[in-house]
Order: structure tokens, then sequence, then C-alpha cells
């Protein structure tokens, strides 16, 4: 059997997961967010929208579609890390472009009818008790991290239990044909060092979490009392799901760390495809919570369909968003915001403390590393 082809097929999946995602993104915004853009609700039912998002549909599988089907046949030909890497940037360049076509459009749109803009208060809506409503918890208990605890917990009493019987050398790579390529010397930092990523990821997924109830609250001026159900279901669901894929992938690592301590024989086929088929099955869980969920909420069916008529109209930010993609206020307090065109949440880049969490993680990945390598070979 040819593992190695085996994994490229994989990756070839990998890219078409990520095809669909994109193409399917128009469909899971907010209603009154347009490729990027906010509109009053007088415009919301304008036929020319509907027209502008079948013409980015049809762009879209016109270049991407084109171009993803080559990029797969050429990979499949050419399997390479290289082509690979490059591949994705291009992907990533060019549906970018045809969104901002789209955004373009749609700001010009809203340009032109700016008269249904002219003496209409702009508001914005608060709800102070949304985070501390005990009744409609907006996240899942905390106490569902303990889970990952106990995981990591195993790993360690596994790594101590194991220690003894290990060899003098511990493989711990192998290639696409199974045969191993890698080996460490038996050290304690061995028994460590997957309950350590283990120890990583879970906080870094308990802040992704919090990031969840942190977030910038957006309540509809159309429907408030739907828009907050809306909200609280959107953050409920995506919170539950967050530890859910936590839980997931220790689990995984787990798989991982019993071969290598030798605790159950090494299933080749296990080994190779377990963290490449462990991707595919994140970006499936993805794209199912964003199809049932929809960004905001906006896919729930919350039998609400009484929308506001009055004279005002939610806070026209979209000075404050960079093409509808980079939220940029340095006004605004909140750190993270929901992204206008994508899946989830983004970053509030007008606070520094975006910076500094942007640079907290990155110190974190380098140190991480550092006490891998200290693990392993000191």
């Amino acid at each position: 059997m040819n593992y190695e082809m085996i994994i490229w097929a994989i990756v070839i999946v990998f890219i078409l997961i990520l095809f669909i995602i994109k193409l399917v993104t128009p469909q899971i915004v907010r209603r009154e967010i347009f490729f990027g853009v906010r509109l009053p609700e007088n415009l919301l039912g304008d036929l020319r929208l509907d027209d502008f998002k079948k013409a980015y549909i049809r762009n879209y599988l016109s270049f991407c579609g084109l171009y993803t089907i080559l990029f797969c046949v050429t990979l499949a030909k050419f399997p390479s890390n290289a082509i690979l890497l490059g591949g994705l940037i291009v992907f990533l360049l060019l549906s970018t472009w045809l969104y901002y076509l789209s955004h373009q459009r749609v700001r010009a749109f809203k340009k032109a009818n700016e008269a249904h803009m002219l003496n209409r208060k702009q508001v914005v809506m608060v709800d102070t008790s949304f985070r501390s409503d005990k009744s409609n918890r907006p996240l899942p208990a905390k106490a569902w991290f303990i889970i990952s605890l106990f995981i990591i917990g195993f790993n360690l009493l596994a790594g101590y239990l194991a220690y003894d019987e290990l060899p003098i050398v511990v493989p711990t790579h192998w290639n696409a044909q199974g045969e191993i390529d890698g080996g460490v010397f038996k050290t304690w930092g061995l028994v460590f060092l997957f309950p350590l990523l283990q120890i990583f990821i879970t906080g870094f997924m308990f802040l992704l979490y919090q990031a969840v109830g942190w977030s910038k609250l957006q309540i509809s001026t159309l429907n408030p009392a739907d828009s907050r159900e809306r909200n609280r279901i959107f953050r409920f669901r995506w919170g539950a799901n967050i530890i859910f894929l936590n839980i997931l992938i220790l689990l995984v690592i787990s798989l991982l760390n019993l071969f290598v301590l030798q605790l159950i024989p090494v299933n080749v086929p296990v080994l190779l495809f377990v963290q490449p088929l462990l991707i595919i099955l994140v970006l499936l869980d993805i794209l199912f919570m964003a199809v049932w969920t929809g960004q905001g909420g906006s896919r729930l069916n919350t039998g609400s369909v009484n929308y506001c008529q009055d004279n005002d109209m939610a806070l026209d930010d979209d000075k404050d968003w960079i093409g509808g993609l980079l939220y940029f206020n340095p006004r605004d307090p909140a750190l993270f915001v929901e992204k206008r065109f994508g899946i989830a949440w983004g970053l509030n880049y007008g606070n520094i403390k975006a910076y500094m969490l942007i640079a907290s993680l990155t110190a974190a990945f380098f140190l991480l590393d550092s006490i891998i390598e200290l693990l392993l070979f000191y």
C-alpha cells in the first residue's frame, strides 16, 4: 500500500473543503451584513443584492473552481510541500480578490442609495444583562474543561508507568512507508512531551472559549429580542464546539503518546493517517457549524419574523472595517469582534491589546518549541 499517496489524497480533500467553505460563506453571514457592508433594512430586500450574490458565486466557481482543479491535479502528479504551500497562498489571494470585487460593488450600491439613510437616527443596541443572565447562559460551563485535565493526567501517569520498560532509544517518528526514521534517547523529558503539548493546546482552546464570551455583542435594531437569542445560541454552540474540538485533539495526541510509550502496538496506517484526518475532521466541523448556525446565529430558526420598521437604524460602522475584513476602531474597547465575511471571530486591530495578544501567542509558540527541544535532547 502506498501510504504517501493516500496522505496526499487526504490533503486534496482538505483543499476541496476549503473551497466549499469559501463558497458557502455568503450564505451564512448576518442578514444585515452583505459582503462586509452594513445595509439599512430598507435595502435588504432589494433584488439587486441577489444579483451581486449570484455574480460572486458564478465568478468564484469559474476562477477559484478552475484553479482548484488545476491545483489538485498538479499536487496529485507532483506532490510537494512547496507546491501545497504556494498553491494555498494563491488560492487565498484569489478568493479574497473575488470577495473584494463584490464588496466594492455593494459599497457602490449602498452609496447610490444614500437617500434611504437620510434623516434616520443611528442607534447602538446595548444589553447589559446578556452575560449575567444565568437562566440563559451564553456559554457552556467552564467545568467541561475538567475532562481535558483528566486526559492530560492520564498521559502523565501512562508515561510514569511505562518509563522503566522503554528501550534506550525510543522511536518517535515513522515515514510514509511505515519505517522508523527518527528517535530520541530515553529521558524523563519524553514523559512530559505530549502532556506539555496537551496543556498548551488546552490553554489556547480555553482562550478561544473565553474570547467567545468576551466578544462584542451585536444586537440588531430590526428585532432586538430575536437578535439577542440568536447571539446567545450562536455563542453557546461555538463554546461547546471549542470544548468538543479540544477533547478530540487531546485524544488524538494521547493515541500518539501511547504509540511512542509502546503501551499499544504501533499501527502504521493509524499512525500515518490520524493527523491529516484530524485536520479534515476539524474543517468539516467548522463547515457544519457554519451551515447549521450561521454567523451571529443567522441561520437559526427562532420562530420570530417580526421586524421593526421604525426610523431608527443600526450604527453605520463601515468606516471602521478595512475592506469589510479587518476591524480597526481605536474608540472601541472591545478586543474580539464577529467577522463580517467569514466564520467566528476576529480582532479589533485598533486596540493595542490585539498586538499584545498576537505577540504573546507568538512568544508562547517559540517557547513551546524551545521547551520541547530541551525535553528531548538535554
